[in-house]
């Protein structure tokens, strides 16, 4: 009997695992984990589908017997996913849309200010608004130290990653008062550190802009200007 593969994660395709057509029909290349209605479910490049199964290395090994670590079974699929309908198909975009799904897919990044004594201070924050792979709006304390760090010096860094790609910028971070913008980057999960809501005086956004960067995606490593718009 042929044994038949997911396709875009490799698992073996039986009868009650297919993913679904847009017709609501059974799709013969794809389980329901990776397709769904006609789409795939996560947009992920082929370097990110293989950190996301090498999570269930031990479920792998338990089903088929073997003894693999993780990164063995990394390099497992780094072999074989290439020979995969979903992989073999080029990826047309550039780099920098590549980047801009990435940060889609992230709920943190990390932002590093510089502190009174000279050395960077990351720390994760949630996203907010977002514009391309660079520009990132967050919301903070007015009082919070990263805000007297920019006021004093608003270089910055930035970085967000998932699943293995991961994009690091350099650049600026503007603190943003003004009461029109502040409402319009409102969310209302804001609310649990900022009772006040958009009027808050303790509200304040910080919009990062990056300048340069680099980036590790689907196993490529570029160093890239990027223009302020």
């Amino acid at each position: 009997m042929e044994h038949k593969f997911c396709q875009s994660c490799g698992m073996p395709l039986i009868a009650n695992n297919k993913g679904t057509n847009a017709d609501g029909s059974c799709n013969e290349d794809y389980c329901m984990y990776c397709y769904k209605d006609g789409k795939f479910t996560q947009d992920f490049t082929m370097e990110q589908m293989i950190e996301f199964c090498a999570q269930f290395t031990d479920q792998m090994n338990e089903q088929t017997g073997w003894n693999l670590t993780p990164e063995q079974a990394k390099e497992q699929m780094r072999r074989f996913f290439p020979n995969l309908k979903r992989w073999k198909q080029k990826d047309e975009r550039t780099i920098i849309e590549k980047a801009m799904a990435l940060l889609t897919q992230c709920n943190e990044v990390t932002l590093a200010s510089i502190n009174a004594d000279g050395f960077p201070r990351p720390i994760p924050m949630a996203k907010g608004h977002t514009v391309g792979c660079n520009e990132v709006w967050m919301a903070t304390g007015a009082d919070s130290v990263k805000v007297a760090d920019f006021k004093t010096n608003p270089k910055a860094g930035l970085c967000y990653s998932y699943n293995g790609d991961s994009v690091a910028l350099r650049g600026t971070v503007e603190i943003v008062t003004d009461d029109s913008i502040r409402k319009e980057m409102w969310q209302n999960w804001y609310i649990n550190h900022f009772p006040g809501g958009p009027t808050d005086p303790n509200y304040v956004l910080l919009h990062f802009t990056g300048t340069d960067a680099t980036l590790w995606i689907n196993g490529e490593f570029v160093h890239q200007d990027i223009k302020e718009k």
